[in-house]
């Protein structure tokens, strides 16, 4: 079913599959850019049914952000031109979503108060919101009718109104964040009242044909709030002229189960989108970690919704949907659900992207692989290193026509993921390997394991190119002592006491994964400088460990660094109040920064090799996050076949 069309509305869907709304960072000036059109259609062109985007554009000036489009100005309406066109090219059809943020924003962009339907502060953020007054909501009524004359006005096919897990209609919706008496409150159908409202303004501006849905919050998952039962009440209470219904649950104050990381399960929602397809007669889609389209498929067969719905799939493989269709299934991309570079990166590069895929979220500089010439001369090029680096650059160069050799000296390929998987709650991790192997599997690339690579042995008029991808070691901690363990040696196997304390130096995933490794079958106690463990972690990380760790009864000490550790005893400073305490436990294991390996490079080049032809790639340049190992390996391979 999933390749067959299906109607919403008035328009008909090429195939079931939804390119989700969400944040780009694209926006400037309150408005979409090119690089929105170039994001867009790079799906398109991948073959998804439906795109839900611009994501979340703002309805009023009281709900001003940066991060979204001005949708109620009217200088957007060529922009929304630009988007439907570009989209439209690959016979795909755009809706945009339309938002107000309410009390769930801050008021710092415009300098203002929020508005919420009552002075009722939300989880997420720290301001008190302005109880909307009379006037207040009927000025947000006609703004959503504005908004939605500017989406027709820009050739898009549809519009969705946000009640999801942000959004100041959900609010309006929740007996937690609505506590008026008035018209708008009290009572669900009075709560209601408000979405109908807006609809029926919206119906004014674009008519009874343009497809018109609404994508809602099923179970708000926080105390006080409205559970799946009160969104079944919603449901049975929606406008009768509403075209579907896009599912979501939680709400952004629980982004860690609106956006879960790879702790939850795959299709970790479908009871809820399940149990709302039978309560209605228009489309459903589904969304919920789907990035497995024969899953997808299986939603669909089994009447769970009408249209799968996938976010950071497509974020992490554009063309998940062709290369299915075409039968190349092993050529797919999978998303891991790490979140590093898709929520991750609206905060720390600004824009969506993706660990394993370079060309996410830069469309309009890095060109489809499959739009690039192949080399005017192919190299013979030898990789060191079969981790995230060198597999990266391997099946980029292999596309672009050289003649590559991957030697490894471990038996298995993979580099230092093969270590983050000995975690369980991690090992979805090793999927980004495993994609770039299955993406090896079928290209012409030499691989040959178990091979350790001196410089002695590599002959300088046997390759063009040698690309070292050897990575990074842990540091070496400066607490030595035969009971003193470093977490990668931990996490290979060897063995440490029953009593653990665990020192994260690290910050990021060592320290809380090694713990969490631990804690099933040892007392740990988790030490560590900051706030909370693992503050370096992308924030919807966070809570799983949190929820694992004290579950597993682990103590924590924050604010503290340990300074000694003999006779079986540590010693902690606190680095605010510089007191000083023990802590008694049979080994002390230290996540470290690490290390990169530098000197094979080195040693090649005084071997002979002509100026530039050795390169560094990953972490042996400088220890950093997967992501930019990845990048290094794909835009090595592409500037070499310039």
């Amino acid at each position: 079913m999933l390749f067959t069309p299906r109607r919403i509305g008035s328009v008909t869907i090429p195939n079931r599959t939804v390119f989700l709304a969400h944040e780009t960072g694209f926006a400037e000036d309150g408005l979409p850019t090119e690089r929105d059109a170039a994001y867009y259609a790079a799906r398109a062109r991948g073959g998804v049914g439906l795109i839900v985007g611009p994501s979340s554009m703002l309805v009023h000036p009281s709900a001003s952000n940066p991060m979204y489009a001005s949708g109620y100005d009217p200088d957007v309406i060529p922009r929304l031109k630009m988007i439907a066109d570009a989209v439209h090219e690959h016979g795909t059809k755009v809706f945009a979503q339309l938002q107000h943020t309410g009390g769930e924003d801050t008021g710092e962009h415009a300098m203002r108060e929020t508005w919420a339907p009552s002075a009722v502060p939300s989880e997420f953020g720290y301001e008190m919101p302005k109880r909307m007054e009379r006037e207040d909501i009927e000025e947000v009524k006609l703004g959503f009718a504005k908004t939605a004359e500017h989406v027709k006005q820009g050739n898009l096919d549809g519009l969705e109104l946000k009640a999801g897990h942000d959004g100041i209609l959900r609010q309006f919706l929740s007996p937690k964040y609505n506590t008026r008496d008035d018209d708008y409150g009290g009572s669900i159908d009075n709560r209601v009242r408000l979405v109908n409202e807006v609809v029926e303004a919206i119906r004014d501006r674009v008519g009874e044909e343009f497809p018109v849905g609404i994508r809602l919050t099923l179970d708000e998952m926080e105390e006080g709030g409205y559970d799946y039962d009160y969104a079944v009440e919603v449901i049975r209470r929606l406008h009768p002229s509403l075209d579907f219904i896009d599912s979501d649950i939680a709400t952004i104050s629980k982004l860690h189960i609106t956006d879960a990381p790879m702790h939850a399960p795959l299709g970790y929602t479908s009871e809820y989108y399940g149990a709302a397809r039978e309560e209605v007669d228009i489309p459903v889609i589904a969304a919920g970690r789907i990035n497995d389209l024969t899953k997808a498929n299986d939603v669909l067969e089994e009447g769970r919704a009408d249209f799968v719905g996938m976010c950071r799939q497509l974020i992490a493989d554009a063309d998940t949907v062709r290369k299915v269709r075409r039968g190349a299934d092993e050529e797919v991309t999978h998303c891991i659900a790490c979140n590093q570079n898709c929520l991750g990166g609206i905060h720390t590069n600004g824009h969506v992207g993706c660990i394993q895929t370079p060309r996410s979220g830069r469309e309009t500089r890095i060109p489809h692989i499959e739009d690039r010439e192949p080399a005017s001369t192919p190299r013979d090029v030898l990789v060191v290193g079969g981790g995230p680096a060198g597999l990266s650059f391997a099946v980029t160069a292999a596309d672009l026509g050289h003649q590559v050799t991957i030697r490894e000296r471990e038996t298995e390929l993979g580099g230092q993921s093969n270590i983050a998987t000995r975690v369980d709650s991690r090992q979805e991790f090793g999927d980004a390997v495993r994609n770039l192997k299955n993406q090896l599997g079928n290209r012409d690339v030499t691989v040959e394991t178990d091979t350790e690579v001196v410089p002695e042995d590599v002959d300088p008029n046997a390759w063009d190119d040698v690309i070292v991808a050897i990575g990074a070691s842990e540091s070496q901690p400066d607490l030595q002592g035969p009971d003193v363990h470093r977490s990668w040696d931990v996490l290979q196997g060897e063995a440490v006491g029953g009593s653990v304390i665990v020192f994260d130096n690290n910050k990021h995933a060592a320290g809380v994964g090694v713990a969490e490794y631990l804690a099933a079958d040892h007392d740990v106690t988790f030490v560590t400088t900051s706030y909370h463990p693992g503050d370096q972690l992308e924030g919807t990380n966070v809570p799983p460990f949190m929820e694992t760790l004290y579950e597993h009864d682990v103590d924590i000490e924050t604010h503290a660094t340990v300074i000694g550790f003999e006779d079986n005893t540590a010693q902690l400073l606190n680095v605010y109040s510089e007191d000083v305490d023990t802590v008694s436990a049979d080994s002390l294991v230290v996540a470290e920064r690490r290390e990169a390996r530098t000197g094979l490079a080195g040693a090649l080049e005084e071997q002979g090799f002509a100026a530039g032809s050795v390169h560094r790639i990953g972490d042996c340049v400088a220890p950093r996050l997967i992501d930019k190992a990845i990048y290094d390996g794909e835009m090595l391979a592409r500037e070499l076949s310039t």
